[in-house]
């Protein structure tokens, strides 16, 4: 019984990690930059003539293409991890904050050539099976209690920063502040 119990609680645990993981992801890499950056992208008004070349693009060709720049991104995303783990901290930030525009313009490739790269069945069931077990990740109980608990938690600190520095926000607040104060430790410092 204490086996059973003591399972649960290590893939409870490993489950909460790895949605906790999933939703820092989410909320800050995926949703402060890279959606940004992937949105950029797909405005670019250059991209316009390679569009033109990826849709006329052999599928054989243009699925090599995605594989080897999706091959590039990942060994980014390894060799970002490689350098956190080996305390060269900031070398890994510049290599994952180098690995956000290619990754984004991959997702454009992929999500302009679709149609056609989902004409390898192989890829085609690759991505089902992917996009189901996110689906079946998201829809868990313990990923809709956390983003609910984060939910919560953001709307009080929006409540508190309203409360205690306006509509306008705390940096709105520091400027009207060092305004306000400026004049006074001048003349402080000229005597």
């Amino acid at each position: 019984m204490k086996r059973i119990k003591a399972k649960n609680f290590v893939a409870k645990l490993l489950e909460s990690i790895l949605v906790i993981g999933y939703i820092l992801f989410e909320e800050l890499i995926w949703d402060v930059f890279a959606k940004p950056i992937f949105q950029y992208i797909k405005s670019l008004v250059v991209l316009d003539s390679l569009k033109k070349i990826f849709l006329k693009m052999n599928r054989h060709l243009l699925l090599t293409v995605f594989i080897v720049i999706l091959a590039i991104t990942e060994a980014m995303g390894f060799l970002s991890g490689f350098c956190f783990i080996n305390g060269y901290i900031l070398t890994g930030m510049g290599v994952y904050a180098c690995k956000i525009p290619i990754a984004a313009f991959t997702f454009w490739l992929f999500d302009l050539t679709k149609d056609k790269l989902m004409t390898f069945n192989w890829l085609k069931t690759s991505y089902n099976y992917i996009m189901g077990v996110i689906e079946k990740f998201i829809n868990s109980s313990i990923h809709i209690s956390i983003k609910t608990q984060i939910s919560t938690i953001r709307t009080k600190i929006k409540s508190l920063v309203i409360e205690y520095f306006g509509e306008d926000g705390f940096i709105v607040s520091v400027k009207s502040h060092y305004l306000v104060f400026k004049p006074y430790i001048l003349n402080l410092l000229k005597r």
